[in-house]
């Protein structure tokens, strides 16, 4: 490969990574050197695009970190840009240098691959850098039976499944949602009595019709302060959304507009999740 700017004690292990793309990951077709796009300046070593139209960037350098990449990752993370950066490094550094450098570059979203007679340990993953930006809640603001599914949902949206993030959030939804039911039905709180209480199957009806009959036969007097309707027809909306993940993306357009919708898409469900769960504390389910 023709390396212009790579210093040349560094081109070996240029080499080295770029075999393991090929062989590990099946990419291949590396450029050397360019600049990624006409809205930032930086020319990754080497850089190439996944079958999904995910950018993969890789900074060959001595050591796994390099501040001057701040400015590249937030620019990704504004921008919702689709990429994996990583920085590939020779083996060798002092512990305190190597571990100082491994955290940070792990902090960043980025990836960092050591190389070592001829072979490329993943120390970590690079996250894709368009969903890294997603909003984190602090998790002392949810009951604790929540905390653990909310860390498990934010470490799947940002290594890279926002779907799947999402779909963890509305299933705890869902199932909050079904226990509101089933205790309204138990207390008898609902309104037009005589023409007889709901007969619907809370554990298995539909989510959404489970949602319509509490927002319209619930008798809203009996439930605590918070527990109103305008919240149950925010939690209601989720029902129609749920499974919609989006068509595969054809180019890298659609890539980032489904992220961001996604993104959106996550944020609001924690959002609701965490004022339902609130507003529902003095129900004890």
């Amino acid at each position: 490969m023709n390396f212009r700017v790579l210093p040349s004690q560094l081109h070996a292990t240029a080499e080295v990574v770029v075999r393991f793309f090929k062989e590990a990951r099946g990419l291949s077709s590396f450029k050397v050197e360019e600049q990624v796009a006409d809205s930032i300046a930086y020319r990754p070593t080497l850089q190439t695009t996944t079958p999904e139209y995910e950018a993969i960037w890789v900074e060959v350098n001595e050591t796994p970190f390099l501040q001057s990449l701040d400015t590249v990752v937030l620019h990704c993370v504004t921008n919702c840009l689709p990429v994996k950066l990583y920085v590939a490094f020779p083996a060798g550094l002092s512990h305190t240098q190597y571990k100082e450098n491994i955290d940070e570059s792990r902090r960043k979203g980025l990836g960092a691959l050591e190389v070592s007679n001829e072979k490329v340990t993943v120390i970590h993953e690079a996250l894709l850098l368009s969903l890294t930006g997603v909003r984190l809640e602090d998790h002392k603001l949810f009951p604790a039976r929540y905390r653990s599914i909310l860390t498990t949902a934010e470490n799947t949206f940002r290594n890279g499944d926002p779907a799947k993030a999402c779909s963890l959030i509305y299933d705890e939804i869902e199932a909050l949602s079904r226990k509101i039911a089933r205790k309204i039905h138990k207390k008898g709180w609902w309104t037009h009595l005589a023409s007889g209480a709901p007969a619907l199957n809370w554990e298995k009806a539909p989510w959404a019709n489970v949602m319509e009959t509490i927002i319209d036969r619930a008798n809203f007097s009996a439930f605590p302060p918070k527990l109103k309707r305008p919240l149950l027809m925010r939690v209601a909306a989720l029902t129609d959304i749920r499974n919609d993940a989006g068509h595969k993306p054809r180019r890298t357009a659609d890539l980032i507009k489904r992220n961001q919708e996604l993104r959106t898409r996550f944020e609001n469900a924690v959002d609701v999740l965490r004022d339902f769960a609130d507003a529902t504390r003095p129900l004890h389910i």
